[in-house]
């Protein structure tokens, strides 16, 4: 990392612009992790041998350690002057344990809401800009709606990935969405950041999204985010079906009983 802001100086770039500074955050942010992973390999460490394991200045290390205390992601004993990893660490990790458990615990559900509606659900979960499918329950019709489990689609040109945008506080969707362009994939998908947001705020408020054949054409999507007990969204439920399925009053119809069922599992993942 210091090399590259190094060769960036020398090629005449102000030490002091914004590039620089986002190098040193960067850095900053690499040390930290490095630390994170020094505790927890161990049952606790005083300030000078967390320092010497990850060669690092003791003043650097006892401000990033500061940090992350007030964090929660580390603590620190007075009486010993080790320094361990905290609660807020475990919560992060039993996060991830919590998301990898998501199909398991959806199975029954989504199994019930298929069957009650003759129509394909998918559980689905973001990686990145796209939205992978990791559990489904394939409608039994002659013509339906397929996803391959792993699966990847848009986040902005999905139905669960809208859900799940919706859900997401502004600057959590600012970072999912990113800078570049958003890809077109059929004359309905969105490709104007203003559109995309117009729709998020309408999903917002019916609580359920419509993918009106922004991915697929001849296909149309409902869904409904699931949250954890911080109300942050980890994945949602989706109902999709050929589009002559789909009037717009059984998209209606299918769009409570998805908003009903990602309830419903919400509150068996967090308690919500």
């Amino acid at each position: 990392m210091t090399d590259v802001v190094s060769t960036t100086r020398r090629r005449g770039r102000p030490s002091s612009g914004g590039g620089s500074e986002t190098g040193g955050e960067v850095q900053s942010l690499d040390r930290a992790i490095a630390l994170l992973e020094v505790l927890a390999q161990s049952d606790g460490l005083t300030l000078s041998e967390v320092a010497r394991s990850a060669e690092l200045p003791t003043s650097t290390v006892h401000r990033l350690l500061t940090t992350l205390e007030r964090r929660g992601l580390v603590g620190h004993d007075p009486s010993t002057g080790h320094w361990m990893v905290g609660l807020g660490l475990f919560r992060v990790g039993s996060a991830y344990l919590r998301i990898r458990k998501l199909p398991e615990i959806s199975r029954m559900l989504l199994r019930e809401l298929s069957h009650g509606v003759n129509e394909t659900v998918n559980l689905s979960l973001i990686e990145g800009p796209q939205l992978i499918c990791v559990a489904q329950v394939e409608s039994h019709a002659a013509v339906r709606a397929f996803f391959r489990i792993g699966g990847a689609l848009p986040i902005h040109a999905s139905g669960g990935g809208k859900a799940i945008l919706s859900a997401m506080n502004p600057d959590a969707r600012r970072a999912w969405l990113g800078g570049d362009q958003l890809q077109r994939f059929t004359e309905h998908t969105h490709i104007s950041r203003r559109a995309l947001q117009a729709d998020l705020a309408e999903i917002a408020e019916r609580g359920f999204s419509i993918d009106d054949e922004e991915h697929t054409p001849g296909m149309r999507c409902v869904a409904a985010a699931v949250l954890d007990e911080w109300r942050e969204p980890v994945g949602a439920i989706s109902i999709s079906a050929p589009t002559v399925r789909m009037s717009p009053e059984r998209i209606i119809d299918l769009g409570a009983q998805v908003k009903e069922a990602a309830r419903r599992l919400t509150t068996r993942y967090s308690g919500l």
